[in-house]
């Protein structure tokens, strides 16, 4: 009922536009930003746009993020609020989205790390590997997670992540992810999790991002996340998913590549994003349509 009290009856929006917008609307406190996946088609007003940003400010977030369509990046690209900052091709059952922001506070439209972002997107756009599956190495087993493993799921990434976009360090909540349409796989060494990655399914829009991939330092470079990676990639080809996407540290050249190895396409940085290894970075987009 969120929306619907901080939405006023002078955004001209009807009952059904509030329904949805109350159904996708994401607010994440470690963030200090809202995600808005869809808005009520051919009624975006000036009202509507200073109700958005009045919610943004009572709930203390610094930057909003909109996933539009076409006729609706049209209207924002008109409006200074708002900057592009990426897209993601089949994003809506299969039609093209848009992702721009607004910046509530200007400080947070700041890109930091300009050099290594840029060093790092170089070096993965003249990559030219393809990952080819191939057996994890001796000692290592991988399998879906199950409740039983959420406490010991939640102190990996407690144990790899100072900071972390959502609270991954809490076993109820990667308990109740596991509930909603989220896919867990997780790589043992002899009976220990040492690595782990997800699937998150958007079920109205019939994608899902590829997201939580986390590996303890001491077991990297063995392309455990990859073989994760793949495994992922052919379920939500199996559950039907038309469209996988993935936002990666602009500043991680591994996480990057694992990305464009399996096919993602680069779809533009988000900037100050993410609340992830104690500080905000960008990040940056990655999309790949896996429909039959």
């Amino acid at each position: 009922m969120e929306v619907y009290t901080e939405m006023s009856k002078s955004t001209g929006l009807y009952h059904d536009d509030l329904q949805l917008l109350n159904n996708h609307i994401d607010f994440e406190p470690n963030n200090n930003r809202m995600k808005i996946y869809r808005l009520p088609y051919e009624r975006i007003t000036i009202e509507t746009i200073k109700a958005f940003k009045n919610l943004g400010r009572k709930k203390r977030c610094e930057k909003l993020i909109f996933y539009v369509n076409d006729y609706e990046k049209d209207m924002l690209t008109n409006d200074n609020n708002f900057v592009q900052e990426g897209f993601i091709a089949g994003f809506f059952q299969g039609d093209d989205a848009y992702v721009f922001a607004m910046f509530l506070d200007p400080n947070r439209n700041q890109s930091i790390d300009k050099d290594e972002q840029h060093r790092v997107i170089d070096m993965v756009e003249q990559d030219k590997h393809i990952y080819l599956k191939r057996p994890l190495p001796a000692g290592y087993t991988m399998r879906h997670a199950t409740v039983h493993d959420t406490s010991e799921l939640a102190q990996l990434y407690d144990t790899i992540f100072e900071t972390y976009p959502t609270p991954m360090n809490n076993a109820q909540y990667i308990e109740n992810l596991m509930q909603d349409d989220v896919y867990f796989t997780i790589i043992e060494y002899h009976g220990q999790i040492v690595s782990a990655s997800a699937a998150d399914i958007i079920p109205d829009f019939n994608s899902a991002e590829m997201t939580d991939c986390a590996t303890l330092l001491e077991h990297r470079q063995k392309g455990l996340l990859s073989h994760q990676f793949s495994y992922l990639i052919e379920l939500m080809r199996q559950k039907g998913v038309q469209t996988l996407f993935c936002y990666s540290r602009a500043v991680s050249l591994g996480m990057n590549l694992i990305n464009i190895r399996n096919g993602f396409t680069y779809g533009g940085r988000m900037v100050q994003n993410s609340n992830i290894a104690g500080r905000l970075e960008c990040m940056n987009i990655w999309f790949k349509n896996i429909s039959v």
